[in-house]
């Protein structure tokens, strides 16, 4: 299986440093030029891709949207590649979350955000999840940032924190 995995594109979110975890975000005119840019990326590739799965997330499902027009690809939402949920913090800038939640490194987020362990263990099950359903096969994921760092990290061992953040619509491929 190899796992070509895209961020969504740019959001209005994004460009205020919002924390938008389960937010539905809100793609800029930017953020569609972005995802065009990568669909057209995707295409010169003349890979055969069975599918493009996504985040359930508006955010994503826009961006896979777009890369399906292109590509002529079903999408197939998934629930399992949504953001880190940031409980009662979603909705505050990064500043903000980092002034009053983040020391030495890692975020310490009393109440019902989603810890770092857990976030890697949905990737690590969402992975399982594809490998199962896809394992000879040349997939698309769209998903988010912090989650795009974690499928990464489960497939190196390693702490999402040592993989280098993604930007907006940038592909990363996964060979499992």
């Amino acid at each position: 299986m190899v796992i070509y995995i895209v961020r969504h594109g740019q959001t209005e979110e994004n460009n205020q440093k919002i924390l938008q975890g389960h937010m539905p975000g809100r793609l800029t005119e930017q953020g569609r030029e972005q995802v065009r840019s990568t669909a057209e990326e995707l295409s010169a590739l003349n890979v055969n891709f069975k599918c493009i799965i996504s985040s359930d997330l508006k955010r994503a499902m826009d961006s896979a949207d777009i890369i399906s027009e292109r590509l002529k690809l079903p999408v197939i939402p998934m629930e399992m590649l949504r953001e880190r949920d940031w409980g009662e913090y979603t909705g505050l800038t990064v500043t903000e979350g980092k002034e009053k939640y983040y020391h030495d490194g890692h975020w310490d987020f009393p109440g019902k955000a989603e810890s770092d362990d857990g976030i890697f263990e949905r990737a690590k099950k969402a992975l399982e999840t594809l490998a199962e359903q896809y394992p000879d096969d040349n997939i698309i994921i769209v998903t988010h940032g912090q989650f795009a760092r974690n499928l990464l990290a489960v497939d190196r061992n390693c702490s999402y924190h040592d993989i280098p953040s993604f930007v907006n619509a940038e592909v990363r491929i996964l060979e499992r």
